[in-house]
């Protein structure tokens, strides 16, 4: 710190703590939080064909008026978009030290939000298109659906868990660059 610096009194003008950084380097591209938003939330057409392939009363096995496959049902949807979420936190993980890590992170949470929700629809339609007539069911609600909405939100939670964690992680293993410099 300069010797101005040191002797102004506290709060003047002339005081400095810490030399802005350009916005240039905290800032992400807008075609980059694009890129985030939009390529996890296209994911849930893979997710969603994917519940439909692997859960009971979809395509493979057991049957869409069996109430006992209504929790499976559900879970499989868990357990995929939570794989989903660990996949984007994975990739996020890899962007924690380049320009504006954080909004890429919000980027993808988002559209994990949306893929969780597009997964959601894209499965149900499915069981519509291919899965047996519900028109001698009792109700509509017997077809390929989900009963526990909660589980749209494993997807985004899981992709900012993993991010938090191993970025938790690596600060506490290493102390931050600028305690470094100062030694």
């Amino acid at each position: 710190m300069s010797e101005k610096a040191q002797s102004a009194p506290y709060g003047s003008q002339q005081q400095i703590y810490a030399s802005p950084t350009p916005a240039g380097l905290t800032s992400a591209p807008p075609a980059s939080l694009l890129r985030w938003f939009s390529s996890t939330a296209a994911a849930g057409i893979l997710v969603g064909l994917l519940w439909w392939f692997s859960a009971p009363g979809g395509a493979f096995y057991g049957k869409g008026t069996d109430t006992t496959i209504w929790l499976p049902r559900d879970l499989t949807l868990g357990l995929l978009c939570i794989l989903a979420g660990v996949l984007t936190g994975a990739l996020l993980v890899r962007q924690r030290r380049l320009r504006g890590a954080w909004a890429k992170l919000i980027a993808a949470v988002l559209g994990s939000g949306l893929g969780a929700v597009a997964a959601w629809l894209i499965g149900t339609f499915c069981g519509v298109l291919w899965g047996p007539s519900s028109s001698g069911n009792v109700s509509e609600s017997i077809a390929f659906s989900l009963r526990t909405y909660s589980v749209l939100l494993l997807w985004p939670f899981a992709a900012a868990l993993v991010f938090f964690v191993i970025t938790l992680g690596s600060l506490l293993r290493s102390p931050p660059a600028d305690s470094l410099e100062e030694q």
